[in-house]
């Protein structure tokens, strides 16, 4: 009998065949790309980790995330060369299907763990500088902390693996972006959006909604705190001026008594001692007068002060970077933006592996000194203070 399903199925994959063949110069260029990101991420990302291991002043419950998102960018660092596998491919996925199923798992659980750790680290500012040190050590004890790092890897793991697990998504090498990923394609022609909804829910827009919502309490705690402190130094420049003020006019009435009292002791004869008493209670009035404010109090001390606020900031460029990353590619995404068959939101996607090490070893005053000294050769130097791992105190001004 003649077989219909498979004479009509040899044009399509002709048709399919020259469409990969004329997407091959795009995804052998993206594939460099992709290349380079590789290089730069797992060499700069390996820079932060080994700041941490030898400088144990940044040995501190922020930098924990931080060494651990520099780790979950490591090993997506390592599933590039795959995804280049199947990308430079003409004849699908070259390996056995276990390797691509593991780099898909690989690739969506630390890219989801990144997101999961700008939340973990966005908390822990929050609690740093809006708490007071006996709280956020509370908070942060060495249980909760591994307890915390554990979650920001299970749910990434979770949504990837669950449902794979229980038969409601697939994995494998996608032959349209070329790219172990989930197959949304069924063999009766619907699609599977399982995995996509899971993702963009879970992976993305909460853990987003999430930081944005913590820096803003951050960035409220921040304003609130400069409000004070500006109201505090007004009013101690209008008591400085209130004082200075009186003190001039209790001068100027003190002169006049003063003559007549001098007056008096050259009629009496009265001088003043001649161990010299008098002029030296006289010189530290004189003192007083002059430094009226000596005894102000000070302002009570900040939990946020200035080196705690600018790390803040460069975590929060972090997330910034992400967001630049992330929304290149979901519109790629929606629109299919670039030639059939190239991935071209993974250019932008990937690209923040790359942003993370350049944000702390240009913006993050600790790590640009423990970066320098390592390039440098320097592996000890002014950084290495002591070897806690203890929770970094609200003066303490390191992540």
């Amino acid at each position: 009998m003649f077989d219909f399903v498979n004479t009509s199925s040899v044009p399509q994959e002709e048709e399919d065949m020259e469409l990969d063949v004329e997407s091959l110069g795009a995804r052998k260029s993206l594939a460099g790309w992709l290349g380079s990101i590789a290089v730069l991420g797992f060499c700069g990302n390996s820079l932060v980790v080994l700041s941490v291991i030898l400088y144990p002043k940044l040995r501190t419950i922020t930098n924990v995330y931080i060494t651990s998102l520099a780790c979950s960018d490591i090993l997506l660092s390592s599933t590039i060369p795959w995804i280049i596998v199947g990308l430079v491919s003409t004849r699908g996925w070259p390996l056995p299907n276990e390797t691509c199923i593991l780099v898909a798992v690989l690739r969506f659980t630390c890219s989801g763990s990144s997101v999961w750790h700008l939340v973990a680290i966005g908390f822990n500012r929050m609690f740093l500088i809006t708490t007071s040190n006996a709280t956020y050590t509370k908070i942060y004890s060495r249980v909760n902390t591994g307890i915390i790092l554990f979650f920001t890897w299970l749910i990434p793991f979770s949504v990837i693996i669950l449902p794979y697990a229980i038969g409601a998504t697939d994995l494998g090498y996608d032959n349209g972006p070329h790219l172990c990923s989930d197959l949304e394609d069924r063999p009766d022609g619907t699609e599977n959006l399982i995995h996509t909804y899971l993702a963009g829910t879970f992976l993305t827009a909460v853990p987003l909604f999430i930081v944005l919502c913590v820096y803003l309490r951050i960035y409220i705690h921040i304003k609130l705190h400069v409000r004070k402190q500006n109201a505090w130094s007004s009013e101690q420049q209008q008591q400085q001026k209130d004082t200075a003020v009186a003190t001039v006019s209790s001068t100027v009435q003190g002169a006049g008594s003063s003559d007549k009292e001098s007056g008096n002791n050259k009629e009496s004869g009265g001088g003043s001692n001649a161990d010299g008493t008098e002029g030296q209670g006289n010189s530290a009035n004189e003192k007083n007068t002059r430094n009226p404010t000596a005894a102000a109090k000070k302002p009570p001390a900040k939990k946020g002060n200035d080196l705690e606020t600018r790390i803040t900031k460069n975590t929060f460029y972090v997330v910034i970077g992400f967001i630049v990353c992330i929304v290149p590619y979901g519109f790629n995404v929606l629109t299919k933006i670039g030639p059939d068959g190239t991935p071209l939101g993974q250019a932008f996607l990937l690209f923040n592996i790359c942003m993370n090490p350049i944000i702390y070893g240009t913006k993050h005053p600790h790590f640009r000194a423990a970066i320098r000294n390592i390039f440098t050769g320097r592996v000890s130097g002014p950084l290495v203070t002591s070897n806690t791992v203890a929770p970094v105190s609200h003066t303490q001004g390191t992540t």
